[in-house]
């Protein structure tokens, strides 16, 4: 898959990247330097590589582009960056837009859109002012991209959980068949008495009921590593596709790794006594499901 970030300089694409894929927090992402040119970064998740292209916003490098388009050809969803916090900069990143949506027409491609209106947060900036700001940039950019049905969304490095959401649901779109799946999932985390997380093998999250467990997509690197530890067990020792592994303290604590197919990991910790029958059922008929999931995650990627 292909995912291809644009916008004017400094609207807060790398951030974007950034808070959501490497693992940075939104004060680091104050450091970062202008992008060159375009950056391409690869990340796994679900079994599938991934290419994230940061496509730098200063005027000589949208020129080049638009020179030579070949650069966009390919791209699975295309994610267009408005700063709401730049008014000033709506029409120029209208013309960039409708310059870009115009060489997909000419070469008869038609990603899929999603269109941030991006840095909607009062950070340094007044509450009164974004809101106006808004409704100026959805009048301005609503008709650029309706023959494509986009997406449209209100996002901030500062509103992390919800970003990580539209990412995950971005990057799923390969697997539009299974978000049912995890919006069952998520429900039954909700009302188990237990922590839990599940993730791919990569440690990507897709849904968790444990506070600070993740930054971004990515899940806290003690328990990434531990998973990953016991997928070289499972292929290496287990021989095995799948695989369950159970640990218990002195304390009463437990934990549970089910791997389903090499490709997803749930992840379960509670204390002695914590589950109750209603809670236990429910795992049972979670697991169940995630073994379902990853199933047909595994048919997708055969065909």
């Amino acid at each position: 898959m292909k995912i291809s970030l644009i916008g004017l300089s400094g609207c807060g694409k790398t951030s974007l990247y950034s808070v959501i894929f490497a693992e940075k927090t939104p004060e680091e992402t104050k450091r970062l330097s202008p992008t060159i040119l375009y950056e391409t970064r690869r990340h796994p998740f679900l079994g599938l590589e991934i290419s994230i292209f940061d496509f730098g916003g200063q005027d000589q490098y949208i020129k080049e582009y638009l020179d030579k388009p070949k650069i966009f050809m390919g791209t699975d969803v295309l994610i267009p960056v408005v700063d709401l916090h730049d008014p000033n900069s709506f029409n120029k990143s209208k013309k960039y837009f409708e310059d870009v949506i115009k060489l997909y027409k000419e070469n008869y491609q038609k990603p899929k859109i999603c269109l941030f209106y991006h840095k909607y947060d009062t950070e340094d900036y007044q509450k009164e002012l974004l809101d106006t700001n808004i409704i100026k940039a959805r009048e301005i950019f609503s008709d650029i991209f309706k023959d494509y049905k986009p997406q449209t969304f209100l996002t901030s490095i500062y509103d992390q959980e919800n970003l990580t959401k539209i990412f995950r649901d971005i990057l799923m779109g390969s697997y539009s068949e299974l978000k049912g799946h995890i919006e069952k999932a998520e429900k039954h985390l909700r009302e188990i008495n237990a922590r839990i997380i599940i993730s791919d093998i990569s440690g990507n999250v897709l849904v968790h009921n444990v506070q600070g467990v993740s930054s971004g997509l990515s899940l806290r690197a003690d328990l990434r590593d531990f998973i990953s530890s016991c997928n070289v067990i499972r292929e290496n020792v287990f021989l095995s596709d799948s695989a369950e592994f159970k640990g218990n303290s002195e304390e009463g604590k437990e934990l549970q790794l089910y791997i389903f197919k090499y490709i997803l990991a749930v992840l379960i910790m509670k204390s002695e006594g914590e589950l109750d029958p209603e809670s236990s059922e429910k795992i049972r008929v979670l697991l169940k499901d995630m073994k379902l999931f990853s199933d047909i995650i595994v048919s997708i990627h055969s065909e």
